[in-house]
């Protein structure tokens, strides 16, 4: 499930990035759009090279809560195309970052294992 919904977060994110073609909206609103689609395709490319980095998931989680917010933020809520693709990857970002957070961090602690003198406790010598 974890490499699907990368994918998942990837294809979303192309939607977003190119909706401007069936929106047909212009302004600051379809600016943005256009970059958190675009971040979503970056934040899912990496999703999938690189599984374990877990700040990914994360950021993933916080862009598809600005895409949630964008329509009433930028107010085109009355755009329902574009209110929908926003609200509709926004929601597929947020699960799909959640889901994924946990294991990914998983995956980071057998990847990278803790370093010598970071936070662990040393015992001492008699």
């Amino acid at each position: 499930m974890r490499r699907a919904g990368d994918w998942l977060v990837l294809v979303a994110g192309c939607a977003v990035a190119v909706s401007q073609f069936w929106h047909q909206m212009i302004g600051l609103g379809m600016v943005t759009l256009f970059l958190l689609g675009t971040l979503l395709v970056f934040l899912g490319t990496l999703s999938v090279i690189h599984p374990q980095l877990y700040v990914t998931e994360a950021v993933t989680v916080l862009t598809g809560i600005g895409l949630i917010a964008l329509p009433w933020i930028f107010d085109f809520v009355d755009t329902p195309s574009a209110a929908w693709t926003s609200w509709i990857a926004g929601a597929i970002a947020v699960v799909v970052g959640a889901v994924n957070v946990g294991p990914a961090l998983a995956l980071y602690r057998k990847v990278v294992p803790p370093q010598a003198g970071t936070g662990q406790l040393r015992q001492a010598k008699p």
